[in-house]
């Protein structure tokens, strides 16, 4: 049973050891923060394992996880090899814009796994994670080691040749990013509106789980629906007005989205009369000239 390893055992890298640990197929191993203190928080959280600054023999025939930031795995990636003493037997990050082959200066079989969930909260993470999608690309060595465990620890496996990893990045980053931040623009027209805070949360959650329900079990064009997929102005112009309690930015940023929407419009529904007028008036609301 190889020992887990973990170099910047952050939110995710503690949330991801723990379900791998728990599926008794890999042992706890060496938790390496930048303070004792954060690793012994690690350890604490995960279970198991030896709180560390800095790694040593005991990575021999491991396996090691890398939860750094993209930025500080991008760059130090080839300091941290030549610091350990000794090599593990696969390496695998669990980033979304970073491709695999950034371990390659490790001399091992290399992956990248990223689970497609949001972890904001590790212990809500844990809790939640069985049938989390889990995103891999790499050698294969690594790869056949990796999938029977994050499997056995309850996630979907999706294997898939990279070709543009920024790409896939970008589309989690819109997907889930993207609805926290519509989500609070929502919830503050609400509260504008008059509602309490809590009723605004549980209503326009159930409200955005349905579309997504809607958006699984067809496609965004054809679920889109609403004042903009009609055409209909009037509808819209209160729209418009509605949002003058808002700040400058907010408002561009509903203006933004309402002109993307009309976009997808078009698509569904082919090009009306009222169009254009439409375009016109949210294109004002976003800040963007009427002719670029």
């Amino acid at each position: 049973m190889p020992a887990l390893h973990v170099i910047g055992c952050g939110r995710a890298g503690r949330a991801i050891a723990r379900r791998l640990i728990a599926t008794g197929r890999v042992r706890p191993g060496l938790v390496i923060n930048r303070t004792l203190e954060s690793a012994a928080d690690a350890v604490a959280f995960i279970g198991g394992g030896e709180p560390a600054t800095a790694s040593d023999e005991r990575l021999a025939g491991g396996w090691l996880m890398l939860g750094l930031p993209d930025g500080v795995l991008a760059s130090k990636i080839h300091s941290l090899s030549q610091r350990l003493p000794v090599r593990p037997a696969l390496a695998f990050h669990l980033s979304g814009a970073l491709p695999a082959d950034v371990l390659s200066p490790l001399e091992v079989p290399v992956a990248s796994v990223h689970p497609v969930r949001a972890f904001a909260d590790p212990r809500f993470a844990v809790e939640h994670f069985e049938r989390t999608w889990c995103v891999a690309e790499g050698e294969r060595e690594a790869l056949d080691c990796l999938q029977p465990v994050f499997e056995a620890a309850g996630a979907r496996w999706l294997s898939f040749a990279s070709t543009h990893k920024g790409a896939w990045h970008a589309a989690t980053v819109a997907a889930s990013n993207f609805l926290v931040t519509t989500q609070a623009l929502a919830r503050e027209l609400a509260v504008l509106a008059g509602l309490p805070e809590a009723q605004a949360a549980e209503v326009l959650s159930d409200l955005q789980q349905g579309t997504l329900e809607s958006v699984r079990a067809s496609d965004p064009v054809r679920a889109l629906t609403g004042p903009i997929e009609r055409s209909d102005f009037t509808a819209c112009r209160r729209v418009v007005d509605a949002l003058d309690r808002l700040p400058a930015q907010q408002r561009q940023l509903f203006g933004a989205l309402a002109l993307a929407t009309l976009d997808l419009a078009v698509v569904k529904r082919g090009a009306r009369e009222t169009d254009a007028d439409l375009r016109k008036l949210l294109r004002d609301l976003a800040g963007r000239p009427t002719n670029d």
